[in-house]
């Protein structure tokens, strides 16, 4: 069984592989905030990973919705495949740049 930790292992181990920052977020003093920040030169994105098939909670929801309207790129995933389709699309950002 894949658990959130195997994603967030995979997302870590791919996006490093492209070149790309991987950080952990961890905001003192406020919860919900996603689980890592993953960055290049020209896109930067806050990734929420999740175990197959789940979602974010509540909080997680409405945080990420004042992230969106604050302009921030904000994604969930909860599969390796799912990351696998990031790292595509977050690659195309940066080849058209």
């Amino acid at each position: 069984m894949i658990t959130e930790t195997d994603v967030e292992k995979y997302l870590i181990k791919k996006a490093t592989k492209i070149g790309a920052l991987v950080r952990k977020a961890q905001w003192v003093g406020h919860n919900h905030c996603p689980d890592r920040l993953i960055m290049a030169p020209h896109k930067t994105v806050w990734v929420e990973v999740k175990a197959p098939g789940k979602e974010p909670r509540d909080g997680q929801k409405r945080e990420h919705a004042r992230m969106r309207l604050a302009g921030q790129n904000v994604v969930v995933i909860d599969s390796k495949k799912g990351v696998d389709q990031f790292i595509k699309d977050f690659q195309e950002v940066n080849s058209d740049c």
